[in-house]
């Protein structure tokens, strides 16, 4: 009888432990945070040069012209709507 009632308790300790543990290896998938999008004039000086416009991706390049309302041909390279770009600036 006295065996019995100590197993148990072992039953009943590791039940816990075993609890603990597993709850601990619970983890949260977290979201990266978003990136901040790049901005075309970086220091703020109100003139956007070729290098600032370089660091953008061609589709953010399209968004800024059409936040700028400028012409660009969207079918062309990268660097073809950066030189649109800039000529307009």
């Amino acid at each position: 009888m006295e065996y019995f009632i100590g197993v148990i308790v072992l039953i009943v300790i590791g039940g816990i432990v075993y609890n603990g543990i597993q709850s601990e290896r619970e983890v949260l998938p977290t979201t990266p945070a978003p990136a901040p999008a790049p901005v075309a004039d970086a220091n703020d000086n109100g003139i956007v040069s070729k290098a600032e416009l370089k660091k953008l991706t061609k589709v953010q390049l399209v968004e800024f012209a059409d936040k700028k309302g400028l012409k660009i041909k969207r079918s062309g390279t990268k660097a073809s709507v950066i030189n649109d770009i800039h000529s307009q600036l």
